[in-house]
């Protein structure tokens, strides 16, 4: 009677642990995989997020020259819209040069010219207090690189390219904006 009793009694199997054990590190690993993936994209998108903000700084920067250039312009009554921009080949970012734009530079906002194309000036450095980005050697340096290079259109109008470049692991992502200044006056 005691046999009757076990041979009646059904359990689970070796075979049928090892397969729910399977199935159920599948579903966790897949749970585990989407949020990896979700976290990655987030990384990306913080970052193309601050890559568009650098590239709209720097228009900014070269839009306000421009405009101080074309006021000072109307009050002295001579000046030129481009200078220290790109009017004269000293200029930082005549035609056919790069150069990089700091808002956190001594004495305000300056251009200065890198040594070759694109590629040739340095990564931006960030204050670890402020958050702000500039070329200040003490600040932490960045993976972002910015850019500018300005094409003449006409005697009243350019052509202003801002490339905006970073490495995430082994990928390297780009941002690019290009904007048309004119001659107002």
């Amino acid at each position: 009677m005691i046999n009757k009793v076990f041979k009646s009694s059904k359990g689970f199997t070796v075979l049928e642990t090892i397969v729910a054990i399977s199935i159920l590190s599948l579903s966790i690993s897949g749970a585990f995989s989407a949020v990896q993936q979700s976290l990655s994209q987030a990384t990306i998108a913080k970052d193309e997020v601050k890559a568009f903000y650098l590239a709209q700084e720097a228009v900014e920067i070269i839009r306000n020259q421009r405009d101080n250039n074309q006021l000072i312009r109307i009050n002295i009554g001579t000046g030129d819209w481009l200078a220290d921009i790109a009017r004269v080949s000293t200029d930082p970012c005549y035609p056919g040069k790069t150069c990089r734009a700091d808002a956190t530079g001594p004495g305000g906002v300056f251009l200065t010219s890198c040594s070759g194309g694109w590629g040739s000036c340095p990564n931006l450095n960030q204050n670890a207090t402020t958050f702000l980005y500039g070329y200040d050697g003490s600040w932490p340096v960045t993976n972002f690189k910015r850019e500018i290079q300005i094409e003449s259109i006409n005697s009243n109008e350019v052509s202003v390219t801002v490339r905006i470049t970073w490495t995430k692991g082994l990928i390297t992502r780009e941002f690019k904006v290009k904007e048309h200044l004119f001659n107002w006056i």
